[in-house]
């Protein structure tokens, strides 16, 4: 349809800002834009607007939200899904055409008890002078009833998981992603030091730096986290 198929009485109203404005605080989506004020800091993340089914739905004012800065996320995602989402920061720095976002994580409400779900896509609409991601178009959708089915649960929480998961494993360098294939499949320092011609105490020193890399306690987690992520 052009233009001229338009009826009249509706093309006017294209041009009408409280007609656009009504249909985005209308829609049964929470709209959102966030802000990275420290270039290549996720931590530096803050909300700058929110539609009012957004308000309706977190409980929280434009003031309180405000106050909280860059806390706010924190204060209502699940924390699992919170990691996750740097991912989506590393892709500002990719050769994709279009640099977008989709996932799911876990919302709280001001005083609610339990956590909604949420399936959400993000696009990014400016950036800082380095070329990174600075303000982000965000849309989000609530999807609990669906995830009632156990099945979902599961693969979600999978999902989740392998991105964690994923994340951790792209600090590592190619190196240390060697010394952890042989940690997983149950080889000692003394083994690991003779397979690469590298000293016992260098070889101590890369399980403790990979241990404390993959945010796990002890080797036992360390393997288990090289199971998950398919380093074997």
């Amino acid at each position: 349809m052009n233009i001229d198929e338009i009826p009249q009485s509706f093309r006017v109203r294209l041009n009408d800002t409280a007609f656009y404005q009504n249909i985005i605080h209308s829609l049964p989506a929470i709209i959102y834009i966030n802000q990275m004020d420290i270039p290549g800091d996720c931590n530096s993340v803050k909300n700058i607007w929110l539609n009012q089914r957004g308000y309706d739905f977190i409980k929280y004012s434009r003031e309180e939200i405000d106050d909280m800065k860059y806390n706010f996320q924190q204060n209502i995602i699940y924390a699992d899904d919170l990691k996750v989402g740097p991912i989506s920061y590393e892709w500002g720095y990719s050769d994709l055409p279009v640099l977008f976002y989709v996932g799911m994580y876990r919302i709280k409400p001001k005083n609610d008890t339990k956590y909604h779900w949420m399936y959400g896509q993000s696009i990014i609409i400016e950036y800082h002078e380095d070329g990174s991601p600075k303000v982000f178009l965000n849309v989000a959708f609530e999807i609990s009833e669906v995830m009632h089915s156990n099945n979902h649960m599961i693969d979600s929480m999978r999902e989740i998981a392998r991105l964690k998961n994923e994340l951790r494993l792209s600090k590592f360098t190619q190196r240390e992603k060697e010394i952890l294939a042989f940690v997983a499949r149950g080889k000692t320092d003394k083994e690991i030091a003779k397979r690469l011609f590298i000293s016992v105490g260098t070889a101590k020193k890369h399980r403790t730096n990979l241990i404390a890399k993959a945010e796990v306690k002890n080797t036992a987690e360390l393997v288990a986290f090289a199971m998950e992520c398919g380093v074997c």
